[in-house]
């Protein structure tokens, strides 16, 4: 399982109760500090970044105290997923947690060293665990690093002057006049602005100037290539989409969240707004999020009205994955390729956590975001209008050209 360096992702959230309004409003404050992956270690300075579970629920429990550490961070563990991941909202899922954990347990006493306990808890989560909810131990880390260093990345930029080969770089356009065709490669979901670097390019200004020579060269089709985006910040989707379809018209992603101890351990005010929601019956209810409002400023952009075709492959996720989603679900273009890694109705927003025992890290998820498309909300995947096999990109370029015209 590859996971991600997401536990660095600091978010403040804020909450005014107004009235009897909850209006919360959560942002980062950090963008990702580094990839832990390629860490050689982790430092105790690293570790303070993740709030460690507060064990004082249990420190007067017989069975915890009398029990090993792997047995000790196994009962933080559960608790906090039975408390923070909005799958666990409804108290059915939690009493099937709550019932694998005397196995859990029982594995634990015989367990002797950290990856397996590892191993354990992955197994616990079933399919949550995926790149958003996940554990590591941090003897694993530099295991990954040296595996990173033999194999290489998993994407390597191409020599190849093939259209859809990897290029390594966050972006990039190329205008085809033969074709009347843009291509656009939309390596992952980061710009200048998100990274917080003024050396790397700004999507934004990137995609006025696109547009501007697609316009001036009576470009008809434009190819989005999302097949090597892992995701990243949506804001750049949604800076692509208002200019495919105007922004009074695009349906969105409905935003659930669940209040949590683990989101209050980073604002304090959560537990809060935690109580004033509960105290008005929602204990086994998500928030909804109010929706975003449209900057004032905000000018809407010139609309391409001509023919969008989306690639997704199996790298696709998380971001990129919503922009594929609402491509779909607000009938802009087709999409091509092959079927989605990724759940168009998906879990996200992570908070990091530590168990105190073991120090194992991981991240789990807080947010439950729901497609625009009721009637498909329970897909678990996001098949393509096209089948295409990616593996050969000049025999995939080939079909995607063949689709111009049709």
């Amino acid at each position: 399982m590859v996971f991600l360096s997401l536990f660095f992702v600091y978010m403040q959230i804020t909450f005014y109760l107004c009235g009897d309004k909850i209006i919360i409003n959560m942002k980062k404050i950090l963008s990702v500090i580094g990839a832990i992956i390629c860490s050689a270690m982790v430092t105790a300075q690293n570790l303070n970044q993740f709030k460690a579970l507060d064990d004082s629920l249990f420190r007067n429990n017989e069975s915890y105290v009398k029990s090993n550490k792997y047995q000790r961070d196994a009962m933080l563990f559960v608790d906090m997923l039975a408390d923070t991941h909005p799958y666990y909202i409804k108290k059915e899922r939690r009493d099937e947690l709550f019932a694998k954990q005397g196995k859990l347990l029982d594995d634990c006493l015989k367990c002797n060293d950290d990856s397996t306990f590892v191993e354990l808890l992955g197994a616990t989560l079933g399919e949550l665990r995926d790149k958003h909810t996940d554990v590591i131990a941090l003897g694993q880390l530099e295991t990954k690093k040296n595996k990173g260093n033999e194999k290489g990345q998993d994407l390597k930029a191409g020599n190849s002057s093939e259209v859809m080969t990897f290029k390594g770089d966050l972006f990039h356009y190329t205008i085809i006049p033969d074709h009347l065709l843009c291509y656009l490669q939309f390596n992952k979901c980061m710009d200048a602005r998100t990274m917080r670097n003024e050396s790397l390019p700004r999507w934004d200004k990137m995609l006025d100037e696109m547009f501007a020579k697609m316009k001036e060269g009576g470009v008809k089709t434009l190819v989005v290539d999302a097949q090597y985006n892992n995701g990243g910040s949506s804001l750049l989707c949604d800076e692509l989409l208002v200019r495919l379809r105007p922004k009074t018209e695009l349906k969105d992603y409905s935003t659930y969240m669940r209040f949590s101890r683990l989101m209050a351990a980073y604002n304090p005010r959560t537990g809060v707004a935690k109580k004033a929601w509960e105290d008005k019956g929602h204990k086994d209810e998500l928030y909804l999020v109010p929706a975003g409002k449209t900057r004032p400023n905000f000018v809407q952009p010139e609309v391409f009205n001509g023919k969008v075709i989306f690639v997704q492959g199996k790298k696709t996720f998380s971001s990129a994955g919503i922009l594929m989603t609402l491509a779909r679900d607000n009938n802009i273009g087709i999409i091509v390729g092959e079927n989605s890694t990724y759940s168009p109705s998906h879990y996200g927003e992570v908070l990091p956590f530590r168990l105190p025992n073991t120090n194992v890290v991981g991240s789990v998820c807080c947010k439950y975001f729901v497609r625009p498309d009721s009637q498909h909300v329970d897909d678990k995947t996001l098949a393509p209008d096209v089948v295409i096999d990616l593996s050969d990109k000049a025999k995939a370029w080939e079909k995607v050209l063949g689709l111009i015209g049709k």
